[in-house]
């Protein structure tokens, strides 16, 4: 008859969509469909991609000036159409720029009408409790309760028009509404039938039981999957078109959960029961309250909710139901919080690439499901920040895809009374700055680089003068794989998600076009080359075009950063001394600057992160406990070491040896103060001159390197001959001079001295070669004051604010948010500044220092911060060593299954090693034959207050000691002692 299939409703549904899935029907329409042409994935992407295409367009209008409350010819709004679909997203952004909740449209149908009549719940919700008047009346006299169109809804309206009634009575009267439970988020009853192209969520009480008979009885329910709702499509559509949920497959408890209790104890035996666990998809193993975790390089369904839920637990006990898990430590850790009311920490140690960063996301994502009194915002705020941190400071290298860069420690911070998570705060250190100028062998720069080169659109990349990576010298200097080399379709998808991730931090698109302008003019600057034009000490700018793109960019004069580039300006009794820069020193202060602008802006962006993660909650002059979690990068271990590869393993050293004194060493002393005898003594290796190698001052490694890194005039040569004395003097073989490079071979003559250091985790040799030019971190008085002229807010921002002796910027009272006119921060027009404009800035520099004296302005512009990766390395294993000794220590050791990335793969001879360096063997004898529970006397009979009144009967004058002795005796318990 002619009938068109393909047209859709208000809902943007088609008659497929209302098929049941598996009868004649749905056969009849598929067939007619594919005969036509039809695909059904184009389908789908047309259906998602109208709530996003519509976000996108509400958020230009905002940016543009243009009123939201706009009305066509039948006065329907933006916001009428956003209801009636079910566009939560677009509706509330609305809502939050000033749309009338209330707007009637040529029949007097209000947007509240509408998502009552097509069934969109959440809508409805979203309206009445931004107080949208429920008792208006359209064309026919109906309210929105009266063309609900399901009965939840109806009662939803209905009590919100009994409430509506009271606030006119009474509007100081407080709704009732906003103090109950949120509404679920999902469609309730309407009558549509789920299929593949737009399923309906199950209620939750279905999904539930659904979910539990999945757990127990593991095929019982493959096929169920949670799709988004139609109110959510636009948020998850940047994300994962299907957002299918895993099935849970949790292992039955088995006898080789906890390591301690094995009969045999050998390296060996260890090893077979962790194999063994590995091959059963068993990643998780106690070694009493240690975890052990084995990187199954694969997804595995054991992260959902639902498996959150099931490790939830009134007292933080572990349940003898249930497998060891990640998830378990944090519970225990939450309930160790209010018990001992003292911070506690996780520390998360092992190789790169052994699974730190995920296992540090779980815990998060636990504790938040725990105690957020907003659950659902808080976890997709977490989401959005380790977006952020992985593209700006995540890597690959050869043993990682997503190597981290920099030590990051998670605090979360917890009210007392009420038990809930209030706030967050992620604190970083030794951020990777030389990568972005240089990287090793086969390593690539930081990961935003590439989702920038192919993710923004022909017309983005033209603008920002961007072509490929081989074209840019920061990303074509090391040999990488062909799949680097070419364009990554899936980066497209990565930048709508970093972007989606900034604009929830509060950035609007100028701004997060701006970040993009200023990563693209880090790439510029690395291709800005110079010349000697007359004497062959001197450099100049070899390409002024180049340069004017970077200023223009930078939004400074093209002339002054040429001149601060290529000259010294310093100032001796009010005199001005201009000394020209050779060409390799001028290449040298070009790099630095790069590195100083993506250093800042990391710090910049951490420093925004904090400012979205505080405030979850009010809580007063309450109490605030946190739990911290400590994601250090990995030890590693090239072909080639040189000066991070070395900071990275000292760091591992430090971390290793505060491990060993926690776990090992404060166990047996606090033992042998309190008498209490043991069967093992352990003695962990002696590192510490390994240690005392690198960090003793005055004559450790790092203090030589700060003395060599005083002079710009720096020679490699001088501190090669000084490690090479000092290595003569030591009497150990920890640390010892070196014939051969890092790859096996001799090294020549002139490339400087090699040592080699035997770590906790094995032998590794390093390069000493570009040390010094690594360790400097310290801009010239010139380049500081030309960043400080910028006219782009944020750059401005980045260096006007003082550095911490970490090497961050100090955080700000209030969040840096972009300010005034957003319209100029991308102006290139108003950053190239006339040639004379160099002189005379100088000149007003001048008189001002002969005003103030030569002690004053630049030098006070650069005070506050420390000069070179050296400090700022000793600053931050202080701080971070300072915050884990004021807390309760759990350890969590990730393991590498094998070094090739590979799943179901178990390299035996990689993983012994990892153990037994580790030190596994030593850690169950020790907590088998220790005593890992110590309890004091008040503790113990605050915990069992019953039994020892039972216990105790009339004796009542018992000291504390002599009833917890009763209590043991009673219940003849075994293997303790008071």
């Amino acid at each position: 008859a002619g009938a068109n299939v393909l047209l859709q409703d208000v809902n943007g549904n088609i008659a497929l969509d209302y098929a049941i899935e598996g009868t004649e029907t749905s056969s009849i329409l598929l067939m007619y469909l594919e005969e036509n042409g039809v695909e059904l994935n184009s389908l789908r992407q047309m259906k998602i991609q109208r709530p996003m295409t519509m976000l996108t367009d509400v958020r230009q209008l905002i940016s543009s000036g243009g009123s939201v409350n706009q009305k066509n010819d039948e006065g329907v709004t933006l916001l009428h159409v956003a209801c009636a679909n079910g566009y939560k997203n677009v509706a509330s952004l609305m809502v939050d720029h000033g749309a009338d909740l209330n707007a009637m449209d040529n029949q007097y149908w209000t947007p509240l009408h509408l998502a009552a009549k097509y069934g969109q719940t959440n809508l409805v919700k979203l309206l009445l409790m931004h107080w949208a008047n429920p008792n208006l009346l359209n064309c026919n006299n109906e309210k929105p309760s009266d063309v609900a169109s399901s009965e939840f809804i109806e009662e939803m309206l209905l009590k919100a028009e009994i409430v509506w009634e009271e606030k006119m009575k009474d509007p100081l009267a407080v709704s009732t509404l906003s103090q109950e439970e949120p509404y679920e988020e999902i469609i309730h009853d309407l009558p549509t039938i789920s299929n593949k192209l737009n399923p309906l969520a199950l209620p939750i009480a279905k999904q539930d039981s659904l979910l539990e008979k999945d757990t127990m009885f593991k095929d019982a329910t493959k096929g169920l999957c949670k799709q988004p709702s139609q109110d959510s499509a636009s948020e998850n559509v940047t994300v994962n078109t299907t957002a299918k949920l895993e099935q849970i497959k949790l292992m039955p408890p088995a006898p080789n959960d906890d390591l301690a209790s094995l009969s045999e104890l050998t390296d060996s035996s260890l090893l077979y029961e962790i194999q063994k666990r590995f091959n059963n998809n068993q990643i998780y193993t106690y070694i009493g309250d240690i975890l052990l975790l084995v990187n199954p390089f694969k997804e595995l369904p054991i992260y959902s909710t639902m498996v959150t839920q099931l490790y939830l637990s009134n007292s933080g006990k572990l349940c003898s139901s249930l497998p060891p898990h990640i998830f378990s430590c944090a519970e225990r850790a939450y309930h160790m919080l209010f018990q001992e009311q003292r911070p506690q920490c996780f520390i998360l140690s092992g190789e790169s690439g052994s699974g730190k960063s995920e296992a540090c996301k779980q815990i998060v994502k636990h504790l938040a499901c725990r105690a957020s009194s907003s659950r659902n915002t808080f976890d997709t705020k977490i989401k959005h920040v380790n977006c952020i941190l992985e593209a700006f400071g995540h890597a690959k290298t050869p043993l990682n895809d997503f190597s981290s860069c920099f030590i990051k420690y998670f605090e979360l911070q917890f009210c007392e009374k009420k038990k809930t998570l209030i706030a967050a705060r992620i604190y970083t250190y030794m951020l990777e700055k030389s990568r972005v100028i240089m990287q090793p062998l086969n390593q690539s720069n930081f990961h935003v680089f590439y989702l920038m080169m192919d993710g923004l659109s022909a017309e983005e990349k033209y603008t920002l003068y961007l072509s490929n990576l081989s074209a840019h010298r920061y990303l074509s200097q090391t040999v990488l794989e062909e799949t680097m080399l070419t364009a990554n379709p899936q980066n497209r998808e990565k930048l709508a998600i970093l972007k989606q991730a900034l604009g929830a931090m509060g950035f609007n698109s100028l701004e997060v076009e701006n970040l993009f302008v200023i990563l693209s003019a880090i790439l510029h600057l690395g291709d800005i080359r110079f010349t000697a034009l007359t004497d062959a000490e001197t450099a100049f700018v070899s390409d002024l075009q180049l340069l004017e793109q970077v200023a223009g960019m930078l939004q400074v004069s093209p002339d002054e950063l040429a001149s601060a580039l290529t000259t010294d300006v310093q100032y001796f009794k009010g005199d001005m001394i201009v000394r020209r820069h050779t060409i390799e020193i001028a290449e040298f202060y070009r790099d630095l600057l790069a590195k100083s602008l993506y250093g800042r802006l990391f710090s910049f962006l951490v420093n925004t992160i904090n400012c979205y993660l505080q405030n979850q909650d009010e809580t007063g002059s309450d109490r605030v406990f946190e739990i911290g979690v400590l994601d250090i990068f990995g030890f590693e271990e090239f072909q080639k070491n040189t000066f991070e590869q070395l900071c990275v393993n000292m760091t591992n050293e430090k971390i290793h040896q505060y491990i060993n004194e926690v776990l090992f060493l404060q166990e047996q002393a606090e033992c042998v103060q309190e008498g209490v005898t043991m069967e093992t003594v352990y003695s962990p290796g002696n590192h510490t001159a390994a240690l005392d190698f690198f960090f003793q001052k005055p004559s450790g490694f790092l203090s030589m390197l700060d003395e060599e890194s005083q002079s710009i005039w720096s020679v490699e040569q001088s501190l090669s001959k000084r490690i090479q004395s000092y290595l003569d003097t030591l009497d150990t073989n920890t640390v010892y001079s070196s014939t051969k490079d890092g790859n096996g071979n001799l090294a020549p003559k002139d490339q400087g001295s090699t040592f080699t250091v035997l770590h906790y985790a094995g032998r590794v040799t390093y390069e000493i070669a570009g040390a010094i030019e690594k360790n400097k971190d310290s801009l010239s008085q010139n380049l500081v004051f030309v960043m400080k002229t910028s006219e782009n807010v944020v750059i401005n921002q980045l260096f006007q604010s003082k550095l911490t002796q970490t090497g961050s910027l100090v955080p700000p009272y209030h969040s840096l948010k972009i300010k005034g006119c957003k319209g100029a921060l991308l102006s290139k027009k108003t950053s190239v500044a006339c040639a004379s404009g160099e002189a005379k800035k100088y000149i007003e520099l001048s008189k001002l220092l002969k005003k103030k004296g030569t002690s004053s302005f630049l030098q006070r512009l650069e005070r506050g911060g420390p000069t070179t990766v050296a400090i700022q390395l000793r600053k931050s294993l202080t701080d971070i060593i300072g915050k884990l000794q004021n807390c309760t220590p759990h350890s969590v050791h990730c393991i590498k299954p094998n070094n090739s990335k590979l799943p179901d793969t178990f390299d035996n001879f990689y993983v012994s090693a990892q153990l037994q360096y580790i030190g596994v063997l030593d850690m169950v004898k020790i907590i088998r034959h220790g005593y890992p529970i110590r309890l004091s006397f008040t503790d113990f009979l605050s915990r069992y207050k019953d039994l020892a009144d039972t216990a105790a009967g009339e004796k009542k004058k018992l000291s504390a000691k002599e009833r917890c002795r009763l209590v043991l005796q009673q219940c003849k318990l075994q293997g303790w002692q008071v």
